[in-house]
């Protein structure tokens, strides 16, 4: 009995020695990956991925076109993420809003959609969501929004009128919550040094030098494809230009074949 017991303890150890030294290879690996190609190894890996409701699957297969042009196989990663999503962020209702599964996963859908391309996805930049029903006023600008991201109270705020109209028209360059999810992921990479951050924040520094240099920026703004918000500030730039990368892919590429590029490679993401 107690060689059995000895045995049995030997076969624990030796295993958690070779698990922990897998984990080890795979992150030199992934570092090695990272440095070469400027992505993670690897992006889904769950060993029980979540499910969502069947009506939360309806409402994507029906109204969110992302969703739609996946995989079985990818659909399966999606709804995980989307429940982990909603189970780890707290959601708020201002103004008598009522919060309910379509707001919830409409939300998620985007923030999911977003960072599909990324390892981590779960960030800790934002802990809460606000939603008002309509365009609200900030204690923090002292001026109305339609959305924003307050890092200081780790919030990120969407009037949902405004939140809602990003998806009745497919190809506007205007989504609310693409843009203010894009500032939450940009301030994240500038943070964080997890492999997508070190991927997005790379692929950032060469697309930034580019539109910088004054011929390239010239020729972006004679094209009027970018909104002229979008030359704000370079974090306002790169939500603008996120937005267009969703929205009207095909347009983007034509025009901008090196800058569509970039976006793709930061995050990971290919259409």
């Amino acid at each position: 009995m107690e060689v059995i017991f000895i045995l049995l303890v030997g076969l624990l150890l030796l295993g958690a020695f070779f698990f922990f030294f897998f984990m080890f290879i795979m992150s030199l690996l992934d570092d090695i990956w990272i440095a070469l190609f400027h992505r993670p190894l690897y992006i889904h890996l769950y060993l029980k991925p979540k499910k969502i409701t069947p009506e939360e699957a309806s409402f994507l297969r029906q109204k969110f076109p992302f969703y739609q042009k996946l995989s079985e196989k990818r659909k399966v990663y999606f709804n995980h993420r989307l429940a982990t999503f909603k189970e780890t962020y707290q959601f708020i209702p201002r103004q008598d809003f009522v919060i309910n599964q379509e707001v919830q996963t409409l939300i998620a859908g985007t923030y999911v959609m977003l960072t599909f391309g990324m390892r981590r996805y779960l960030i800790d930049s934002f802990d809460k969501i606000i939603i008002y029903p309509e365009e609200y006023y900030s204690n923090h600008t002292e001026e109305y929004h339609k959305g924003e991201f307050n890092p200081k109270m780790k919030a990120v705020v969407f009037s949902w009128k405004d939140f809602t109209a990003g998806y009745e028209i497919e190809n506007d360059n205007l989504n609310l919550g693409v843009h203010e999810f894009s500032h939450v992921v940009h301030l994240h990479s500038l943070r964080s040094n997890d492999g997508s951050s070190l991927a997005f924040r790379k692929h950032y520094k060469r697309l930034h030098k580019e539109v910088n240099h004054p011929p390239n920026r010239q020729r972006l703004i004679d094209s009027d494809y970018f909104r002229i918000y979008a030359f704000t500030n370079q974090f306002e730039f790169i939500s603008v230009i996120i937005e267009h990368y969703f929205e009207t892919p095909d347009e983007f590429k034509t025009q901008f074949p090196e800058l569509f590029s970039h976006v793709s490679k930061m995050l990971n993401h290919k259409h």
